[in-house]
């Protein structure tokens, strides 16, 4: 069994919150990495549908706009797992797109933890992906009733096949904030094993 672990501007994170709550900011100062996630069915794989729910609230947001937050961080955390693992053909080793929605400081870390963040590591010795599980919570931070933080749990299991056949599960925390481009993820806390 292999597994690989990545805590991902978790100060950042925890500083970000604090600042939020204190002063209801909703920036970043980050360059989006990208325009945003891939448009819904682009290279998305048929078969397993991201199951989305809200966890906790500190604050008030109103029902309605729970329902919009959580189709708009979806998208975002879609647009990772669809690119980073499900999507795409395999065999392959180009894993450079695959952190659309990352502020560029995010994206930067995450092609350095590429083997953790994507299939970079197993790429070259898969011919396809199996999806088995996507399950995404949204733990919230609410300031005048209005959504300036969140973190998102995020549970993927897949199965490989090819000369590495393998169960993969990738687990754990995309810490997001809404700039100019809409949510954006800046931080990470990311297990990834594999059986």
């Amino acid at each position: 069994m292999r597994q690989w672990s990545r805590r991902g501007s978790w100060g950042v994170a925890a500083l970000v919150v604090v600042a939020l709550a204190a002063g209801g900011c909703s920036g970043s100062d980050d360059a989006p990495a990208t325009e945003g996630p891939p448009a819904s069915g682009s290279s998305a794989p048929a078969g397993v549908v991201t199951a989305v729910s809200v966890g906790e609230m500190a604050g008030r947001l109103p029902q309605a706009r729970r329902q919009q937050l959580a189709t708009e961080v979806q998208a975002v955390v879609d647009g990772w797992i669809d690119a980073a693992f499900l999507g795409g053909d395999y065999p392959r080793t180009d894993f450079a797109g695959s952190w659309p929605g990352f502020t560029a400081r995010a994206r930067a870390k995450a092609e350095r933890d590429g083997d953790l963040m994507s299939n970079r590591d197993i790429g070259a010795s898969i011919d396809g992906v199996e999806p088995e599980k996507r399950q995404v919570t949204l733990d919230v931070l609410s300031v005048d009733k209005k959504p300036v933080g969140v973190t998102a749990r995020v549970v993927l299991r897949f199965a490989t096949t090819g000369d590495t056949t393998t169960d993969v599960r990738v687990a754990g925390r995309l810490y997001l904030t809404r700039g100019k481009q809409g949510w954006q993820v800046f931080g990470y806390d990311v297990t990834k094993v594999a059986a």
